[in-house]
């Protein structure tokens, strides 16, 4: 579960150098969070060594095709070394190529976060169902039904008050587009079509409880982005209003950064580096400390940049895909579960 993927993280030794790394972003990122009550020159100060270690560490994992506990500790001090060389020709020159690293962080850490918050619901959704299996009968049976049956229902009314709000909200606000405020329709019409899907694979005997468990999980992500993008493109001028966002925003945006870095080391390095083929898991949690503290500090280099909203809209953008696609993904899964679990018996 998620407390054992928060406990590598925290708790393991051989996980240090990331958690150093990632308690490192998270300082960062909360002096670029409240520039209204920390100075964002220490937060300029504080990320070029940040993108130098981890470019260097990111380099020697792909290289090595190794996590980095698996490395030489000389290799490691090193790296560590060269790292720091290279933070200081980020400060150099960091405001130079600042729109590129905005462009490559923004895209890469909105994919990264995305795919592995949709891989984590369908994990945790797919133990939830396992647990209420496992269950004697017939209890089983009927919380799997209620599962299925009560979480969608239960998803799609929570949507459904979120897309009601949203449309709301961009009528009332010109500096919001309406297509915004469809997002949360299409989201719903997305839910039910892989509500029906899962109706259908009963014909095959296979009831795809944990559906209901994964509509509710991600229901939590639609809200965030939807209040996110919306946030960025209107502020109310109330400040007391806008600091509570702003608070909940990085909240979230800050759960959602360990709980990615968690899901991540949670899993086997082995069957990450079989599915993705090229990187092994400390390579991909070195691409998203990275682009996050890329995205950040260009932020801070240009103004112009409606950093928050094109991360917020964009974001909103490709969760739509990513959704149908983990769903539709996760019914197959869920079906060569559904076999091995019958041909254990």
């Amino acid at each position: 579960m998620v407390i054992d993927d928060l406990k590598g993280l925290f708790i393991e030794k051989e996980n240090r150098i990331v958690l150093i790394l990632t308690i490192w972003l998270i300082v960062g990122f909360t002096i670029f969070a409240f520039p209204q009550f920390f100075s964002v020159d220490i937060g300029e100060f504080i990320f070029p060594p940040l993108l130098g270690f981890c470019f260097v560490y990111f380099i020697l994992s792909l290289v090595l095709r190794k996590d980095l506990r698996e490395i030489n500790w000389k290799w490691l001090i090193l790296a560590g070394v060269i790292g720091f060389v290279i933070a200081f020709l980020f400060t150099g020159i960091w405001r130079f190529i600042v729109g590129g690293l905005y462009r490559f962080g923004i895209i890469s850490y909105i994919l990264i976060t995305s795919i592995f918050y949709m891989y984590a619901c369908l994990k945790y959704s797919f133990q939830a169902d396992e647990m209420a299996n496992n269950l004697e009968e017939p209890k089983n049976h009927y919380l799997r039904w209620t599962m299925f049956i009560g979480g969608t229902i239960l998803a799609l009314f929570i949507v459904r008050i979120i897309a009601i709000i949203g449309a709301n909200w961009a009528r009332n606000s010109p500096e919001i587009r309406d297509g915004l405020g469809l997002i949360g329709i299409i989201l719903m019409f997305i839910m039910i079509g892989l509500a029906i899907l899962g109706i259908l694979t009963l014909i095959t005997k296979k009831l795809n409880a944990w559906i209901g468990v994964f509509f509710l999980l991600v229901t939590l992500f639609i809200a965030y982005l939807m209040f996110s993008a919306f946030y960025a493109l209107e502020s109310s001028g109330d400040d007391s209003y806008d600091l509570v966002i702003q608070v909940l925003l990085y909240l979230f945006d800050l759960g959602l950064i360990i709980y990615t870095i968690a899901t991540i080391i949670g899993e086997k390095s082995e069957k990450i580096s079989e599915t993705l083929k090229i990187m092994k898991v400390d390579a991909i949690i070195m691409w998203l400390i990275f682009s996050k503290a890329a995205y950040e500090i260009a932020v801070a280099a240009d103004p112009r940049i409606s950093a928050d909203l094109i991360n917020a809209v964009l974001g909103f953008f490709l969760f739509v895909p990513l959704f149908a696609i983990a769903g539709v993904y996760g019914i197959i899964k869920y079906g060569k579960i559904k076999k091995e679990r019958e041909s254990a018996q």
